[in-house]
């Protein structure tokens, strides 16, 4: 029984390299719900996924709440009704990736990379995307409430029915962007 605890550190460890194997494994595969579930256990383990290459996956639903994902690659991904609520995705590129729906809120894309990205309907309610670049983006009916757009390039970005009461927009590049009525 003592060795059987004793050794609970290595065997989370086997774990987590395990989970690691299967989201490299699955590189260039759409669809992988072992993926799915790997990336739910590392991040409910406390795990960091800084870096992933997640491009042109389907994640559509996936709860990575307070994930730490700087810099990942979510380019073409499906995000879509994904809870995202604190995730730091700071530096991230998740060109054309669709993130309708989701729960962004409270989540940190500083100088993330979001252009061409779907993003209508989401909450990114109190969300820090000062220089984040959202060039010909789709954020119709997005809650950005409180949100941080401080030096964010939004141009060609649609904003129709965006809500940006209390939002920053200080030095946001507008220009060419469809407004909200």
């Amino acid at each position: 029984m003592i060795l059987y605890i004793k050794e609970i550190p290595d065997r989370r460890k086997e774990f987590h390299y395990e989970a690691w194997t299967i989201i490299d494994g699955t590189k260039n595969t759409k669809t992988s719900y072992a993926r799915f579930m790997a990336l739910t256990d590392l991040n409910d383990d406390g795990i960091p996924l800084k870096g992933v290459d997640l491009y042109g996956t389907e994640l559509a639903g996936i709860r990575l709440p307070g994930a730490k994902m700087n810099s990942a690659k979510l380019i073409d991904s499906d995000l879509s009704e994904a809870d995202l609520n604190e995730v730091d995705l700071s530096e991230a590129d998740l060109t054309g990736a669709n993130l309708k729906d989701a729960n962004l809120g409270f989540a940190k894309l500083t100088g993330a990379n979001l252009n061409s990205a779907d993003l209508s309907y989401a909450n990114l309610d109190f969300a820090d995307l000062s220089q984040a670049t959202f060039s010909g983006a789709n954020l119709s009916g997005a809650s950005l409430s409180g949100a941080d757009l401080s030096g964010t390039y939004l141009s060609g970005a649609n904003l129709h029915g965006v809500d940006l009461r209390d939002a920053d927009i200080s030095q946001a590049f507008l220009q060419g962007a469809i407004m909200p009525r």
